[in-house]
């Protein structure tokens, strides 16, 4: 809190000095004056500290002259006024050149005027500064306070930043991904930094100037960091084309503080209502819940909708522990910033491929649970149109993590659909088993789809397991309400067995062509599987046979 240099020439005495060097540093903040009559003034000088001097004790040293420059640059201060005429005589050229160059005022004063006519109208000027400093910072305070409180969200806080610094505002979150905005040029889009300059906002602990990119377009913004215990939740950036003053700075000192408030209420709020979700999911992927009516009620009341079918998609760090061993400092400290960079970097591609996409972390793990499409998957074309979509959000998913999590990949399993609620925690380890045989079968980084691993799972399997795969595989088919069903079993078993060649099936079964085509077609809308894929007919024969050992089991 202070006055500058050039304001301070329209007060008392000085208003009568002259500027013969360093006009470029007219705008330095003068908060101290004081008078230095010493040849060494190491150790004397603070920061904005105005200095007036006669030179006497450096009236013949052209080094020491030059070194209460240096000592005053070193300081931080704010400039220099000496009484030439008396001792020193002419300004000295070195002293010229050399305020010049530190950008530090070099005031000429006459020697008539007496020290007090300048230090008590400064010390004056100053402190009424102060108090106007003060007063305005009380103010904004109660606005911003009042903003918060009544309209009780960020945008509202930028908004009356905003307009106390009449600049942009911009208030993001620790990714720089924009939260609010307002003020002049306000459609700010995603906001890019240079890798140097991400650095250096990374360990800023106060404002600091940076350049970035919006919308193709080289910004250049004061960006002042969001923190609270250590934590980092965000910035607010604003708009630095011209400096800001100490009345602007202190707006957003005080606009840092309340929305640090804001966003650890906010955090409040969301992570109450996330931890209901995650025990819900929890449950669901348990199958701790056994009513499916207490499921859908529960999930209701938290505005989840589980009655539309859905896909289990599971996320899985590859070699957790081994990664971390490589890296330096604390295990549990690392792991825990990783899995936090993990969960965001996974769920903002699940937020652009769907918001209605539920999460919840286990351990070195993201579950999605995905609605499918929000579309009812009727036959093998729906299913690869939404196969297609999965496959795409499973990529977007591996590329994000490659590029924010250095040295980090991860292992995707995809379940099939859940047609009901109550399907979910069997299409989790669907999910989580194709993770297991994908890394057996494939190595690490892959992709699997439990219709593409299943049938190594069900290899050595039987009892139970064996049953389920041929409920999967033909369920649908073999259900007593299914007309003909018998006359659809047998007919899939001969084409099976004629390796799809609908002549010679129809030849066997003593039908017209046309009429075993039907049957085909009716049995691929049953069971929504492709009879052209080789993967498919293989499934279904190993099913048929399955059904054989399970009825003669019985």
């Amino acid at each position: 809190m202070g006055i500058t240099v050039r304001e301070a020439l329209k007060l008392g005495g000085l208003r009568r000095a002259k500027v013969v060097a360093g006009e470029a540093g007219l705008e330095r903040i003068i908060k101290y004056v004081d008078i230095l009559e010493i040849p060494d003034p190491r150790g004397w000088f603070r920061a904005n500290e105005l200095i007036i001097t006669t030179g006497y004790a450096i009236r013949n040293d052209p080094r020491a002259q030059a070194n209460l420059l240096l000592e005053l640059a070193r300081t931080n201060g704010a400039g220099l006024a000496v009484k030439f005429g008396r001792f020193i005589g002419s300004v000295p050229e070195e002293m010229r050149r050399l305020a010049d160059e530190l950008k530090i005022p070099l005031l000429d004063v006459p020697d008539d005027i007496p020290y007090v006519e300048i230090t008590n109208p400064l010390m004056a000027a100053i402190v009424n500064e102060q108090a106007r400093q003060l007063e305005y910072s009380e103010r904004v305070h109660r606005e911003l306070t009042r903003v918060a409180l009544e309209a009780s969200n960020i945008q509202a806080v930028a908004a009356a930043l905003a307009t106390l610094v009449e600049r942009e505002v911009v208030i993001c979150d620790e990714e720089l991904q924009p939260l609010a905005v307002s003020g002049k040029g306000s459609a700010v889009g995603s906001l890019q930094l240079p890798p140097e300059e991400i650095k250096r906002l990374h360990s800023a602990q106060k404002a600091v100037e940076i350049t970035l990119w919006s919308r193709n377009v080289r910004r250049r913004y004061f960006v002042a960091p969001i923190d609270v215990r250590e934590h980092r939740y965000g910035y607010i950036l604003v708009d630095g084309q011209t400096p800001l003053s100490e009345l602007n700075q202190i707006a957003l000192e005080h606009a840092v503080t309340v929305t640090a408030l804001q966003m650890v209420k906010e955090e409040a709020v969301v992570e109450a209502r996330r931890s209901l979700q995650r025990d819900l999911l929890e449950d669901l992927i348990a199958g701790a819940l056994r009513h499916r009516e207490l499921a859908i009620s529960r999930a209701e009341a938290l505005g989840i909708l589980l009655e539309e079918p859905k896909v289990i998609m599971a996320i899985d760090i590859d070699d957790f522990t081994g990664y971390l061993l490589h890296q330096p400092g604390a295990q549990e400290a690392n792991a825990g910033v990783l899995k936090r960079r993990f969960h965001r970097a996974v769920n903002s591609c699940f937020m652009a491929f769907d918001r209605r996409v539920l999460t919840v972390q286990r351990s070195d793990s993201v579950v999605g649970i995905l609605p499918a499409n929000g579309r009812e998957i009727r036959g093998a074309e729906d299913w690869r149109v939404l196969r297609g979509m999965l496959q795409e959000l499973a990529a977007s998913i591996q590329l994000k993590i490659a590029r924010e999590l250095d040295g980090v990949t991860v292992t995707i399993g995809i379940s099939s659909i859940a047609a009901d609620p109550m399907e979910i925690s069997e299409r989790y380890q669907e999910a989580r088993t194709a993770i297991r045989l994908a890394r057996r079968l494939n190595g690490k980084g892959t992709v699997a789809f439990w219709e593409d691993v299943e049938l190594y799972h069900v290899l050595g399997q039987s009892g139970e397991t064996l049953e389920r795969f041929y409920r999967s595989v033909l369920g649908e088919l073999d259900r007593p309400e299914v007309k003909n069903r018998e006359e659809l079993l047998e007919t899939l078993r001969v084409y099976l067995e004629c390796q799809g060649n609908v002549m010679a099936s129809a030849a066997k079964l003593y039908i017209h062509r046309n009429t075993m085509r039907y049957r085909l077609q009716r049995i691929e809308e049953l069971l929504g599987r492709d009879l052209d894929s080789p993967d498919e007919r293989l499934a279904l024969w190993l099913a048929l046979k399955a059904r054989g050992l399970i009825r003669s089991e019985q």
